[in-house]
């Protein structure tokens, strides 16, 4: 396979993956009663117990953070998420941490995540597996770099 092919492949693969974990967030969601977009913050604040703040969250997710400061309030207003800074009061860069009600939801995702890893997985041994995630983590990786300094 040639050089641009290779990359044509790749980023057409790519696109194919993400625009199916979009279709299956999109589906979800209204049964979640949550938006896509909230989906794996949730997901991702079960990891935290710590608590993660917007810029953090942001990071883990790879979405916008002002997109994430506004949603956080809605996750609040639903009773999924509370905020505090350490000293009670409420702030912009308060540590953001699942309630009761989120920690719930958020087994819910993982059930159904694990569920879904297990048939993407089908057929792929366990080599396979750590063999492409660790290429593919070395990709994502040389692509943020290149971004950040990319002309055309």
């Amino acid at each position: 396979m040639t050089e641009p092919t290779r990359f044509a492949k790749l980023a057409l693969l790519i696109d194919g993956i993400h625009k199916s974990i979009h279709k299956m967030k999109l589906e979800a969601a209204p049964h979640l009663g949550v938006k896509a977009v909230h989906i794996f913050w949730i997901y991702e604040l079960m990891n935290h117990k710590e608590g993660l703040t917007a810029t953090e969250l942001a990071a883990e997710t790879m979405i916008d953070r002002s997109l994430v400061s506004r949603e956080i309030e809605v996750l609040k207003k639903n009773g999924l998420v509370r905020t505090e800074d350490g000293s009670g009061k409420r702030n912009y860069n308060a540590r953001i941490f699942l309630t009761d009600e989120g920690a719930e939801l958020a087994k819910t995702i993982l059930e159904r995540v694990k569920k879904i890893q297990d048939d993407v997985d089908s057929g792929i041994s366990e080599e396979e597996l750590k063999a492409f995630y660790s290429t593919l983590s070395k990709l994502s990786a040389n692509f943020v770099e290149l971004s950040h300094a990319f002309t055309f």
